[in-house]
């Protein structure tokens, strides 16, 4: 007895019978993997779902979400280019698909890219990359959002497969179907 206190270990000893160190170990482990996983799967949901929906309901610029559509010409090569854009607030992502030829009817490539981009204070950044990674296609828009948001107009500038090099063209993108207030 120390200074009028009297400590009893006899709890601590029937605690320390009944898990050996070991066991003491595994539950130790076993409860931190189960920790780790679930704020993983935590941090999944809130990234994949709560701030893609809470940007949504904040923002209040234009909505370019939808499907457009472009015709181009480039070195007597023509080509019908298709875009959608999914808007998650100031966030873009979607496909971009390519079909070009010297006969537009009969064409003799067909591009399928994905796109990431954002939209700030009416402009459009697109950044497109090839789904098919055997080919190096890549290309990258400067957009700007005109006529109340059924039109963008801007640059595409591209690597160009036929002559290997940077090359960019005007673009002006129509919303294909017409979003009802």
């Amino acid at each position: 007895m120390r200074g009028g206190y009297e400590i009893d270990f006899t709890l601590a000893k029937t605690y320390e019978n009944k898990m050996t160190i070991l066991e003491n170990i595994i539950v130790g482990v076993v409860s931190g993997v189960f920790t780790a996983a679930f704020l993983y799967l935590l941090s999944l949901l809130i990234k994949n779902h709560f701030i893609p929906w809470f940007q949504q309901v904040t923002y209040k610029g234009v909505d370019v979400n939808g499907s457009w559509s472009s015709k181009v010409e480039v070195a007597g090569i023509h080509g019908n280019m298709e875009m959608n854009i999914f808007q998650h607030g100031h966030n873009l992502e979607g496909d971009l698909t390519i079909v070009q030829g010297k006969d537009i009817e009969n064409p003799s490539n067909v591009t399928n890219l994905t796109l990431k981009g954002n939209i700030w204070e009416g402009f459009v950044t697109l950044n497109h990359q090839s789904k098919d990674r055997s080919r190096l296609s890549c290309s990258t828009s400067l957009l700007q959002v005109l006529n109340g948001g059924i039109r963008l107009k801007g640059v595409y500038c591209f690597r160009s497969i036929q002559t290997d090099k940077i090359e960019s063209v005007e673009i002006k993108w129509e919303r294909k179907e017409s979003k009802q207030s």
